[in-house]
């Protein structure tokens, strides 16, 4: 796989990039020591109780998978929460191996189903699934601006027509605890395990959801150069799920789509995503 020049900036655990002055950023992060401290620069959805919620259940329920707790300002302004400090380093940025999508895979597998049904069920659902995908793609192919580039053009008229008429295809979402956020930053490499970071968005989910997610971050297939079949494939999917997965992979797609073309500095990717996303409305659940 190759490695290509990274459209979203560094962060994590292990390198420890300071975000502050990155203005797509949601937070800063400073070192102490052995701990981190995490401030965010927005809070409208509740994300720093939501981290703070994930930590505490992880740490008891998949202990070694993610940071332990420390302490939390949550009602501070900003808010704030101390975690330990995780000794690895974020796989964005390295040439990705198989034994790191083993990993990857062993490690979401853990995170998706360590919670006891009972716990999950009292768990707020990721945002965007409470406004869901559909609705939310849908209202971005409204404000879409003019672009130069005929083909972005037409994969946003095609992104549009596919929007008026989309559904969730029918089927039970599979419930599991997710994060949300598929940036490849967000899972860290200690040479042995995938640890994850950042939960700022977590909560109960589809699996379908957090797969697709994933494998359509643009630090997954555009800067890693991970084609999306080689980390599907080594989940165990249905026919119905992967149904779902497409659905929700398009919706990503068009969401992506419209987060790039607004990065002047990164003009070579909108035509790019347009045409993965042109592929991806052309293209069946078992591809």
């Amino acid at each position: 796989m190759v490695s290509r020049r990274r459209l979203l900036p560094a962060g994590g655990h292990g390198k420890m990039v300071a975000v502050a002055g990155q203005g797509r950023s949601t937070h800063d992060i400073e070192v102490d020591g052995g701990e981190v401290v995490k401030r965010f620069r927005s809070w409208e959805r509740d994300e720093a109780r939501r981290e703070w919620r994930a930590l505490t259940l992880l740490a008891e329920f998949a202990p070694g998978l993610a940071a332990v707790p420390v302490r939390e300002d949550t009602g501070a302004d900003p808010p704030s929460i101390r975690m330990t400090r995780l000794p690895a380093e974020p796989l964005a940025g390295r040439a990705i191996t198989a034994r790191h999508l083993d990993a990857i895979a062993v490690a979401l597998g853990r995170l998706h189903t360590c919670l006891p049904a009972s716990v999950l069920a009292g768990i707020p659902p990721v945002s965007w699934l409470t406004e869901g995908m559909a609705e939310r793609v849908r209202s971005l192919t409204s404000s879409f601006p003019p672009h130069d580039d005929p083909g972005v053009r037409a994969a946003w008229h095609a992104a549009r027509r596919w929007i008026d008429q989309a559904a969730v295809p029918a089927g039970r979402p599979a419930p599991v605890f997710g994060q949300r956020d598929g940036s490849l930053d967000n899972f860290l490499w200690d040479g042995e395990r995938v640890r994850i970071v950042d939960f700022e968005h977590s909560g109960r989910s589809d699996r379908a959801f957090e797969l697709a997610a994933l494998v359509e971050h643009v630090s997954v297939w555009y800067d890693a150069g991970i084609e999306a079949p080689l980390l599907l494939n080594r989940f165990a999917l249905t026919a119905m799920q992967a149904a779902r997965i497409l659905f929700h992979r398009r919706t990503f797609a068009i969401h992506w789509l419209y987060v790039v073309h607004q990065r002047p500095e990164h003009a070579e990717v909108p035509p790019r995503q347009a045409r993965r996303l042109l592929a991806l409305l052309d293209s069946h659940p078992q591809s």
